[in-house]
């Protein structure tokens, strides 16, 4: 492998090269809040429902190379002007000295030196918290001072997703963006006007902001043709302020970090979530603004792992078999169980699809053993979608709980559903019987679809 290694011990894959065959994604959160992020630092992060409340434009389609929901700048000023890179290598592609992106257990990590400056970032979805925080430390390597100013960038989707795709003509009239103030912290919040008293998208930083930017346009210059590679916004000295009154919204910070002499660091967070009130997300910025609480989150996501995981440990004399059983194969079993296919990086959580009946029963065979209590619960809702004959529905929306039968209704002169989704709940259903001993299972009436 040129692209990285495997660090049991820290559990995690280490990529070393960015330019990977594809991108490498990582899942935070859980469908209440999260989606993934890439190896390049890129995020599809929505609330709920990746259909119905998605909050990043991540479009799978694009080049590796192009901006994709999130991501970071580091300008250093100079004499001669300024010098421009993204320490996550896109959407700039300025050649790193240094690049590591450790994908961890709930939270990705990337490392990367450029230009004598040291970034060290760690991306993750604190425990039932509806925000993405992004902790950055900035260190000096160099034998020289530097002024440098951090600019953290996210892109918004409507939250209807497939809607953002298929119109461009009444999406766009739709997007606003407002500047807010809480004492010196500088938030940005976002909404397309109809759901303005309902839920809001914010974004924010722990640091000052000296100036911001809502509208893409603005942001990438000359009418667009301004790239992400190296927006011209980022070479005057501040950004505009402009609180966009529709079309592509984004949130872009100019966070000055000052003069760092050599060997000196700063460290700040940023945060991307979504609640129903200014009032309401007020409290979760100013918690994750402190780095203590981020520490704290970090233990505690570290704590569920360890549990998880140790329900099962092997030894075997082939270590990368232990690797496998003892770790990654676990920690893909646990995704899975809790996004079923239903987004990925090739299902683009896009209409129909749903959480699947029969990928979600093999998924819990998977798990059942670490989690038998949730696996008891989503065994229960998955026989609520079995119907009085005896077949199943295909798939269902998490949000709305509405069945579908997938292609099944394609043909006209077969039976609408498909041949195995109800046989697979006899193997789930037995399997955690065996692991349990709660027979006490078989006496639960469940409603049929």
């Amino acid at each position: 492998m040129k692209y990285g290694y495997f660090d049991d011990a820290n559990r995690e894959y280490v990529i070393t090269d960015p330019r990977t065959p594809t991108k490498w994604i990582n899942y935070i959160g859980t469908l209440d809040f999260g989606g993934f992020v890439d190896h390049t630092g890129g995020a599809l992060i929505c609330k709920g429902d990746p259909t119905f409340n998605r909050i990043t434009k991540y479009i799978q389609q694009m080049p590796s190379s192009e901006f994709k929901g999130e991501t970071l700048y580091l300008r250093l000023h100079s004499d001669l002007g300024f010098t421009l890179f993204s320490p996550f290598f896109v959407p700039s592609l300025v050649p790193l000295d240094k690049f590591e992106c450790h994908v961890g257990l709930g939270y990705s990590r990337i490392v990367s030196e450029c230009h004598g400056v040291r970034t060290d970032a760690i991306l993750f979805v604190p425990d039932g918290v509806s925000c993405e925080v992004r902790r950055i430390t900035v260190t000096n390597i160099s034998d020289q001072p530097i002024v440098v100013d951090a600019v953290p960038v996210v892109e918004y989707s409507h939250p209807d997703a497939l809607k953002q795709l298929t119109n461009a003509d009444w999406v766009p009239q739709t997007m606003q963006s407002r500047m807010v103030r809480d004492n010196e912290r500088t938030i940005l919040i976002q909404y397309p006007f109809m759901s303005k008293n309902i839920k809001i998208n914010y974004f924010t930083a722990s640091l000052p902001a000296s100036s911001f930017e809502t509208d893409r346009k603005i942001f990438l210059g000359e009418n667009e043709y301004g790239t992400w590679q190296s927006p011209r916004s980022l070479f005057a000295g501040q950004l505009n302020n402009t609180q966009a009154e529709r079309g592509d919204n984004l949130s872009a910070l100019m966070i000055p970090l000052g003069f760092l002499e050599p060997g000196s660091t700063r460290t700040f967070t940023t945060m991307l979530g979504q609640e129903p009130s200014l009032k309401e997300l007020v409290p979760v910025i100013r918690k994750y603004s402190e780095l203590k609480n981020v520490d704290l989150a970090l233990d505690h996501l570290k704590k569920f792992w360890e549990k998880y995981l140790s329900t099962i440990q092997v030894e075997t004399p082939d270590a990368s078999m232990n690797s496998m059983i003892n770790i990654h194969n676990p920690h893909q079993c646990y995704t899975t169980k809790q996004w079923s296919r239903y987004l990925s990086y090739y299902q683009l959580g896009l209409g129909a699809r749903g959480i699947g009946i029969r990928d979600s029963s093999q998924d819990i065979l998977g798990v059942v053993s670490s989690i038998p209590d949730q696996s008891r619960d989503f065994i229960l809702t998955l026989l609520s979608f079995q119907k009085r004959n005896g077949s199943s529905m295909h798939s269902f929306n998490p949000l709305t709980l509405e069945g579908s039968l997938g292609d099944s209704v394609e043909k006209e002169d077969r039976p609408q559903y498909y041949s195995d989704d109800h046989l697979w709940s006899v193997l789930t259903v037995t399997s955690y019987i065996k692991e349990t001993g709660d027979f006490d299972i078989l006496k639960i009436k469940v409603p049929f679809y």
